[in-house]
This record gives structure tokens, C-alpha cells and sequence, in this order.
């Protein structure tokens, strides 16, 4: 067995692991189930590639979304180290040969979608598996209370029953304190060990700034900070009007959104990571396994769903250890809206049967039947049809997964792929009998380097423009390359898949765990509320407030955060500004002057000055037409 600082060494090439990696790793190999929680940018997945390329057999992956499995499968072949990625988005031919490979092969990681859990194929294939460890990323989504909760996680205790000697590691960068506790229960830790990193990022400062118009200061703000950007925004219309706004203001800017296409949106991120492009506006759709160290800034417009979402997103700033930014743009308007969320996006009982009831009549199943049947499901288009927000479908969709009645896989997309099926002479053979074939098969064998051995993705419209065909044509020659055996052709699929786990059944017989979706719904609403209070929040270093909301309850300020920086600018210590504000607040319950107010408190009225002057441009007190000043809240 090579020592883990060789391999660290060999694929990696770094001398030391970061600050806890070894003794997270150490753990694994002694076989003991570990949850690590290491911030975004923290080293997460060396935590288990290490110990698992000490030991003979793979290590089985459990990740929620493709673009990450793909991300990380292409990072671990670009070392050498072989690497597999199953998901939904995949034919049932390559799964078949994938799984061979994980079983026959000389495969070290083998990353699985949770929906790839449940199926009878892989259950009985898992068994032949020498699997030497299993690594669940993501791992807040098996938590009821998690922001980002998956159903289809449950199904990994199962697994473990399959594989009952293989050890576990749990890897999260965000995780409150009830969700540190459901996640060990929920995979059936043993001799469990729990890593907390410290969540501090002393290089990021945290800023919150209310402002009047949030594009022109987002201009302004990225006119100060110099390097590469990320702009959030809720909803995709959104990421290109910003976008276009930018670029009118002659800043370098693209969009991003889970609606574009793949080959958009994999030159648009490619761009952005190569500094061909400055900023990217998005919704949290882009991010997720992106290694780019070197961003400088992440700017909110709107504020984030959890601020589990949010100090995740604005995580992604200063991986470098360099001084970042991640702000959050204000105005008065946003804490309605928050609150209006609520009411829009947070599902009620009766919701939740209805929306299950709509579903089933959109695809016209009969009561009674359905079960295991699948269909395409156009998110966008249901929520519109139905005026329902489908952030509140999607929370549905959730519950009816975990109620075993429905499922959708949210991140569903494929490439077409193609392999020819038959040896160089029978291919010989068939171009000479039909010869109109030919250019289009000649240009796959150009195009398609390994397409004798392995499906191979392509670009459909570029490989038939190449012989003057337009995309019809050219999938109509494939399909019927296809019926002829020789070839197979898988086409390309986008929309997301739903999937019936249950024969439809009336909305007013479905039996539904309450206790559990009442809890979900409550979770929601205080994830909301949390978000509420921490952009109201303006005497408590913004660092400080973050870390403790996961459980970090003894950090200490951190000096450049925007309530850091206010308290500078007033020659008053932390706990004598507590002290007067608190006083002053206490105090203005009808309006006075300052002097009043001053001597009331018996406080230097300079002091005073400074504290309502603070007070003031933080929204805390306002003053009257003659000047005095009054309590708002």
C-alpha cells in the first residue's frame, strides 16, 4: 500500500494535505464512517480519492448532480487514475457496459446519481463490486432538515446493506447542527467520526449594502474590484438583462442558466474560467464544481433561497487565499419579497395533493395505472400552464419522491452518442452495397475517434453540415443506420424525466406522511426567515453571524466584513457601541434631540453622534422634519 503523502504527491503534486485532510483520511483507512464538513474551496474530495487509491477495488461515489460527476470523472482521467461516471442521462447499453467495467475492469471511482441506488440492476451488480469505500458527496441532501434535501438519498442505507463491511465518508460543505445529527443517523454510521473545518474565510469580506438602483452599483462595484466576477440573480430572464446591461456599460459579462443549451453553456463557462469573459450573471445553477481560484468577487442582486445556498455561493470567492468580496445588494423591497416567498414557493398539505393531481391529468393517466411509467416534464411550462411557482413545484416534486409516489430527475441531459456495431469488413461491405451512406459514415470515422470501441459523443448538426445535411437529415440517417444494426445510435435528450412510482391514486385518498411534510414546510419557512435576519443584521460582524448559524459559536470578528468596517469609522469599542445602541434604540420611543438623548443616557454626545449617525444609515432610526430622531421598528 503506497502512503498517502506519495499519492498526494504522485497525482497531485502538493508536498502536504491542507489543514485536517490527513486526519480525515486517516479515519477512513481505519475504518471508521466520517463525516467531514470542510468549507467550499476546502479540499473535500482529496478526503476520499486519497485513501481509496491506497487500497485495492474502487470507490463508490454518490453524487446528486452530472455536471459535478463529469467534472470530477475528467479531472481524475486527466491524472491518470481511472474513473466512471453512471446517471440518468445515460442509455441502457452504456450503463450495462459501465457496470461491467466497475465489476471486470481496473476502475478506481465509480460515480453514481442516488436514483441509480434504487434499481435492480445496479443492486444486483454492487455485490461483485470490490468496493474498498463509500464516499457520499453533498451529503447534507440525505438530511430532512438539509436546504437541499434529496429522497432518493435514503436509499444509500440500503446499500450499505449490500456492501455491510465497506466504510463511509460523508462530505459536506454545509451543514447546520440538526443535520451534522440526520445525517449520521440517516446513513447508519458505526464508530462514526465527525471533521468540522473551521468555516472562517478570513480572506472573504462579507458586505451588505442597501442601495437604490442595484445595477448601477453593481457597475460601480465591479469598476473598484479589479478581476473575475460572479453576479446571482433569481430567475434566467434576469441573468441576461443584467448581463446586456453590463456590457452596455462596457464591462465584460455573459449568462448562465439551467435553460441554455449544453454547447452554450459549456463554451460560456469554459470562457469564464479562461478569463475570456469577466463576469458571469446566473442563477445557482452554475458554480457547482467549477475550480476557479482566482474570483475576486461574488455579488447576490437578490438574496439567496437558505443561507446555506448563500455561503455556499459566496464561497466560491477567494479559493486563492487572496482578499474576495461576496456582497449582498439590498433595498427596502427585498424583505417583502422575502416574505412574500413564503407564501408563493412554500407548499402547503393542500398543495402538495393538488399539484400531484395536475401532474397526473397533465399526462392523462388513468386512476389506478401509471406506475413506472415515464415522461418528459417541462418544468417551465407546467408552472405557467398551471400558474403554479416552480420553485413550489419542485419542493412538491420532493415530498411526492419521498412519499413514493413520484420523481423527477432535476439535472437530466445526454449528448448524443454513436458506436458502430459492426467489424471494418462488414462496414467495407455495406458502403460498397449503399454507397449513398457513405460520406456520412466516412465523416462519423473522421469525427469520432474510439467509435469502433466505445459510444462517442457528437455534435449532430456540426458532423451533418460537414456533408451538406441539415440536423433532420442527419438524425434521420442515423436512426436508419441504427434499424440497420450498423450502428447504435443513442440521441440526444434535455427535458427532465418524470417518473410515476406509484399507480395514480385520488388526491383525496392519498395517504401522506403529515408530521413529516408539515416538518419539511416548517424547515422552509425558517430557512426563509433566516435569510431575513441576517440581511437585517447590522451590529453583528457578518462573519461571525455565518459561521454561527452552522455551529461556530466562538469566532471572533473579522475586521473587514461592511459591519466590521462601520464600526472602525466610530472611536468606540465593540461592547461600548453595544451599549449605546442599546440605550438609544430603548430610548426613542417618541422622538428628541440628540442633546436630549445624550444626557438621558449619560453618554459623551459625541459618542452619541457617531452611534445615531450609524444608526441612521443602517435603517435603524430616522429623524423628523425638525431634526429629532425617532425608533422605525
Amino acid at each position: 500500500m503506497n502512503s498517502i503523502h506519495s499519492i498526494l504527491k504522485q497525482y497531485w503534486g502538493y508536498d502536504h494535505f491542507r489543514p485536517g485532510q490527513e486526519e480525515i483520511i486517516h479515519a477512513v483507512l481505519n475504518g471508521h464512517d466520517t463525516l467531514a464538513l470542510l468549507p467550499t474551496g476546502g479540499g473535500k474530495s482529496i478526503c476520499f480519492q486519497v485513501p481509496a487509491l491506497c487500497r485495492n477495488g474502487l470507490c463508490l461515489v454518490i453524487s446528486p448532480l452530472i455536471a459535478l460527476m463529469r467534472d470530477q470523472v475528467s479531472n481524475l482521467n486527466a491524472r491518470g487514475i481511472k474513473a466512471i461516471a453512471i446517471h440518468t442521462g445515460l442509455h441502457p447499453i452504456e450503463i450495462d457496459r459501465l457496470l461491467n467495467s466497475a465489476v471486470f475492469g481496473d476502475v478506481k471511482f465509480l460515480y453514481v446519481s442516488p436514483e441509480r441506488l434504487g434499481t435492480d440492476e445496479f443492486k444486483s451488480r454492487v455485490k461483485d463490486m470490490n468496493i474498498n469505500l463509500i464516499a457520499i458527496d453533498e451529503a447534507h441532501c440525505i438530511s430532512q432538515w438539509g436546504y437541499d434535501f434529496r429522497p432518493s438519498y435514503l436509499k444509500i442505507a440500503a446499500l450499505r446493506e449490500l456492501v455491510p463491511d465497506v466504510p463511509v465518508i460523508a462530505l459536506t460543505a454545509t451543514a447546520t447542527v440538526p443535520v451534522v445529527e440526520d445525517i449520521q443517523l440517516k446513513l447508519l454510521f458505526k464508530n462514526g467520526r465527525v471533521f468540522q473545518g473551521s468555516f472562517i474565510r478570513e480572506n472573504l469580506s462579507y458586505v451588505i449594502r442597501k442601495v437604490e438602483d442595484k445595477n448601477s452599483h453593481l457597475v460601480d462595484i465591479l469598476k473598484k474590484v479589479n478581476g473575475s466576477a460572479i453576479v446571482y440573480v433569481r430567475n434566467r430572464r434576469k441573468t441576461k438583462d443584467v448581463a446586456d446591461y453590463l456590457l452596455r456599460n462596457r464591462i465584460s459579462a455573459g449568462y448562465y442558466h439551467a435553460g441554455l443549451d449544453h454547447e452554450e453553456r459549456s463554451r460560456k463557462q469554459t470562457d469564464w474560467v479562461k478569463n475570456k469573459m469577466r463576469v458571469m450573471v446566473c442563477t445557482n445553477a452554475f458554480g457547482m464544481g467549477i475550480d476557479k481560484p482566482d474570483v475576486r468577487l461574488v455579488v447576490h442582486i437578490e438574496p439567496a433561497d437558505s443561507l446555506e445556498a448563500y455561503f455556499q455561493e459566496a464561497g466560491r470567492a477567494g479559493r486563492d487565499g487572496q482578499r474576495a468580496y461576496a456582497i449582498q445588494l439590498i433595498t427596502d423591497a427585498d424583505d417583502q419579497e422575502l416574505r412574500d416567498s413564503k407564501q408563493k414557493n412554500v407548499p402547503s398539505l393542500v398543495d402538495v395533493k393538488e399539484v400531484y393531481d395536475l401532474i397526473c391529468g397533465e399526462f392523462n393517466i388513468s386512476y389506478n395505472t401509471g406506475q413506472w411509467h415515464q415522461f418528459d416534464f417541462d418544468l417551465s411550462l407546467f408552472s405557467k400552464k398551471y400558474d403554479v411557482s416552480p420553485v413550489k413545484v419542485m419542493h412538491i416534486l420532493k415530498l411526492l419522491e419521498s412519499q413514493e409516489l413520484m420523481s423527477v430527475n432535476e439535472t437530466f441531459l445526454s449528448q448524443p452518442k454513436v458506436k458502430i456495431t459492426v467489424g471494418k469488413d462488414v462496414l467495407y461491405k455495406f458502403l460498397v452495397e449503399h454507397r449513398s451512406y457513405e460520406p456520412f459514415i466516412k465523416m462519423i470515422l473522421r469525427t469520432c475517434s474510439g467509435v469502433f470501441e466505445d459510444f462517442v459523443s457528437f455534435n449532430e448538426a456540426t458532423l451533418g453540415s460537414k456533408v451538406k445535411l441539415t440536423p433532420a437529415e442527419s438524425q434521420s440517417m442515423l436512426l436508419k443506420l441504427n434499424s440497420l444494426d450498423i450502428l447504435s445510435y443513442i440521441p440526444r435528450k434535455e427535458k427532465p424525466q418524470l417518473t410515476m412510482l406509484q399507480h395514480r391514486i385520488k388526491k383525496e385518498e392519498l395517504i401522506l406522511d403529515r408530521k413529516f411534510i408539515e416538518e419539511r414546510i416548517a424547515g422552509m419557512n425558517e430557512r426563509i426567515d433566516s435569510v431575513r435576519n441576517y440581511l437585517a443584521n447590522s451590529t453583528v460582524c457578518l462573519s461571525k453571524y455565518l459561521v454561527a448559524y452552522f455551529g461556530e459559536k466562538d469566532a471572533t470578528d473579522c475586521g473587514i466584513c461592511s459591519v466590521c468596517i462601520g464600526r472602525k469609522k466610530i472611536a468606540i469599542s465593540n461592547a461600548e457601541f453595544e451599549m449605546v445602541m442599546g440605550k438609544i434604540v430603548a430610548l426613542l420611543d417618541v422622538p428628541m434631540t440628540m442633546a436630549a438623548s445624550a444626557e438621558a443616557i449619560q453618554v459623551d454626545i459625541d459618542k452619541v453622534r457617531e452611534v445615531i449617525a450609524w444608526l441612521i444609515d443602517h435603517g435603524k432610526i430616522a429623524r423628523t422634519e425638525d431634526g429629532r430622531i425617532f425608533n422605525k421598528l
